[in-house]
């Protein structure tokens, strides 16, 4: 048998493998479409995945106020806190949906309809979201008579201490509805916590309050002005050679423009002299009764800068501790009114599934007398002669 030399196919050159990886994708890609835009994003992980820790937890707050049951689920976490709301058994997002709103709202009218465009809820709710440091305001707008929306209630969200926990209450009025987190989070562990320790936690808020009125109220510079005299002393030294040169450069430009404005002052001065001496008489016809109180001694200037901080911190440590001290009586009145609502609930569907189930039992009443009239006749019927 003759020898048959197999002939090998040649190999592809590298060039040529990189041609057709190309060309595969490229007919990969006119066969599927291109890959949507947010496919490469990570997507947010959902809610109750998150491990509790001292810097993120998920928590689902529950609570009853003014007939409509709430139930807030928080994802806590430090200067990033997001939340969505079931009210009355309808979920909502209200940051997504506010934004859908305005994207509808300046959305062009020739423009195609999107996909994300404005959609009204099952209850047709909507909401304007206010967002902080480290809480969250949701103002839920009901529809009035004439089809408008107008603000009801406002679901606020709190973030406390490094994240890990909170607190969510509905405001409606002056009125203040605290709704209770779930057993076992940290959100719960926190208020049995407060309400063990009411004074330590009534110092701490008063402190960061305190702090967040004086700062703009007195300045910097008021709070922290022993640690800066130093500092300013050695600015002035400084800066003086410097004043007191361009000082003396214009003084004699300053007198020059002095003296030839001295006739247009005196003018305007001697029009105005009635005028205040009308003023001053009027003043001390209507205040001039009363007498001129003054103390025996002076008051040192430092007593006022002290005052001030002392008192707005011991006016804010009272209420924030009047509040601790009734805050678990009010999320047990929460709890109790959230119960109540769920038996009522719970009795309506129980009469609602008995008087569906009463038209049954009325259609078998006529086939029990058409039964019960069959044996009467027959009882009464003669009886058969015997044979």
């Amino acid at each position: 048998m003759p020898n048959v030399s197999a002939r090998t196919a040649p190999h592809p050159s590298p060039e040529e493998r990189d041609e057709g990886v190309r060309s595969a994708s490229v007919e990969r890609e006119a066969a599927d479409g291109p890959a949507p835009p947010g496919a490469a994003e990570v997507e947010e992980p959902p809610f109750g995945a998150q491990a509790p820790t001292r810097f993120a937890a998920d928590v689902e707050y529950r609570g009853t106020s003014h007939g409509h049951d709430y139930v807030v689920r928080v994802k806590h976490r430090l200067l990033d806190t997001s939340a969505t709301v079931e009210i009355d058994g309808v979920e909502h997002d209200p940051k997504a949906e506010e934004k859908a709103r305005k994207k509808a709202r300046k959305g062009e009218p020739e423009s195609e309809p999107d996909a994300d465009a404005e959609s009204p809820s099952a209850d047709d709710l909507q909401f304007r979201c206010e967002d902080g440091f480290t809480s969250l305001r949701f103002t839920v707008r009901r529809p009035d008579a004439d089809g408008d929306h107008e603000d009801a209630e406002v679901i606020h969200v709190r973030t406390a201490g490094l994240g890990g926990a909170g607190e969510v209450d509905v405001r409606r009025g002056f009125g203040k509805v605290l709704l209770v987190p779930e057993e076992g989070s940290p959100s719960a562990a926190r208020e049995e916590q407060r309400a063990e320790h009411p004074t330590r936690f009534a110092l701490l808020e008063a402190l960061a309050t305190s702090a967040r009125y004086l700062i703009p109220l007195l300045g910097l510079g008021a709070l922290f002005s022993g640690l800066l005299d130093p500092v300013k002393d050695w600015v002035e030294r400084m800066v003086r050679p410097v004043v007191e040169a361009v000082g003396a450069f214009l003084a004699p430009i300053r007198d020059w423009v002095s003296e030839l404005t001295r006739p247009v002052r005196e003018v305007v001065s001697a029009l105005l002299r009635p005028v205040g001496e009308a003023l001053a008489w009027l003043r001390d016809l209507l205040l001039g009764w009363i007498p001129e109180l003054s103390l025996p001694f002076s008051i040192p200037a430092w007593v006022v800068d002290v005052a001030i901080p002392v008192i707005v911190v011991v006016s804010v440590f009272v209420v924030t501790f009047r509040q601790l001290r009734h805050r678990r009586a009010r999320l047990e009145r929460t709890r109790q009114a959230s119960a109540a609502a769920a038996r009522e609930s719970a009795g309506d569907r129980g009469s609602t599934s008995v008087g569906a189930d009463e038209p049954r039992d009325e259609a078998h009443e006529p086939a029990r007398g058409a039964d019960e009239g069959r044996g009467d006749s027959s009882s009464t019927a003669p009886p058969s002669p015997d044979r």
